[in-house]
């Protein structure tokens, strides 16, 4: 289990007369909460991952959000990023039959799904079959339409799920949908402005104001759906992805009496073929001095969306030496287009990042 804390939180905010084996001081409260909600099912070893878990002070949310690209937010996201991702790849190259559970909160959230999705789409240090399940606790790139993400409504001291699954985005973007064959489990408190910031004005029409801080902290100490908080619902949830043999058996169908006499049980049904996935895939390649050739297959990041281009890839970049800007396609959910670099890449390695979905392959630049 790796497990990334919030902002502030995390060993390097620990006090000097603080436990540091303590594992709400090392994961944060919210993400040592679903840890210990997962180990009543599962067994594992644990990576409290330790990065800055700076940039998003409350008076300074908007400006997270308005110049994210040089916020300070940024800067200690892509640190925390490059450090799970380290660390997922050396403890699977250790232990070769292992398999992985991440789990983040708040800004760990943005870095654990900003993962997830580098592995689901072939770009991680692991093949995606090793990742068993993934929890997010208000993602600041939330996506409301996800499969299996949940929202809760706070209301009259108490949360309650909410039924009709309001189309809710995160603060700092929404990133491409998880598919039902990614094993992702994504909570929301509907107000909450990390998770539930799209927009300043809900569905509700009530004003959602980004110090709203309490809404932050709701995942802890209010029950939800039976159990002690939201928090620990979303451990039972994933718990369920990560040993599905442990889930209610379905009923055996009932005895039928026949007239030539004993009682007969129905045959049981043949299983139904699971219907075939097309693969999702990108390409690139080099067309012009600065323009690149893009090739999608059912690509889960369809629409506009900010592409930016880098002499990089996704797991070294540099911003200021190898950042070469960021432009808006419209990307085909299957099709072929061209992305125009602002600034002409240099000989290396290059490829592509497609804002709050994937990165391309690398490759190399002549």
């Amino acid at each position: 289990m790796i497990g990334v804390p919030g902002t502030f939180q995390g060993l390097e905010h620990a006090k000097p007369t603080e436990n540091k084996s303590d594992p709400k001081i090392r994961f944060g409260a919210e993400v040592a909460t679903v840890v210990a909600g997962l180990r009543q099912k599962v067994q594992f070893d644990d990576i409290a991952i330790g990065y800055p878990a700076v940039g998003a002070r409350w008076d300074h949310a908007i400006d997270a959000r308005l110049i994210y690209d040089v916020s300070q937010y940024k800067w200690s996201k892509d640190a925390g990023y490059s450090t799970a991702y380290n660390a997922l790849k050396d403890r699977a190259a250790k232990c070769a039959t292992a398999k992985f559970v991440l789990v983040g909160y708040s800004q760990g959230a943005h870095i654990v799904g900003d993962l997830a999705q580098s592995v689901f789409h072939g770009n991680g240090p692991i093949n995606r079959s090793r990742i068993t399940a993934v929890i997010l606790l208000a993602d600041p790139a939330y996506n409301g339409p996800s499969p299996r993400t949940t929202e809760a409504i706070y209301s009259d001291n108490k949360l309650t799920q909410d039924q009709d699954h309001w189309k809710i985005g995160g603060g700092l973007g929404q990133r491409a949908y998880f598919t039902n064959n990614d094993p992702v489990v994504s909570v929301c408190v509907y107000g909450d402005p990390v998770c539930d910031g799209a927009d300043l004005g809900g569905q509700d029409g009530k004003f959602k104001a980004w110090s709203n801080q309490s809404m932050h902290g709701l995942y802890l100490g209010q029950k939800f759906e039976g159990e002690r908080d939201f928090a620990t619902w979303t451990a039972v949830q994933a718990a369920r992805l990560i040993t599905p043999g442990s889930a209610p058996n379905a009923p055996s169908p009932p005895a039928t009496s026949s007239p030539a006499g004993p009682t007969t049980t129905p045959p049981t049904p043949a299983p139904v073929p699971a219907p075939q996935q097309v693969a999702e895939s990108v390409t690139i390649s080099q067309a012009g001095a600065r323009s690149v050739s893009v090739t999608v297959t059912e690509a889960g990041g369809a629409g506009e969306r900010a592409i930016r281009c880098w002499n990089a890839t996704d797991a070294t970049h540099k911003w200021a030496e190898n950042y070469l800007g960021e432009t808006k396609v419209t990307i085909p959910r299957t099709g072929t287009f061209t992305v125009n670099c602002p600034t002409a890449p240099k000989a290396g390695t290059f490829s592509l990042e497609f804002f709050n979905w994937r990165w391309s392959p690398a490759i190399q630049w002549r």
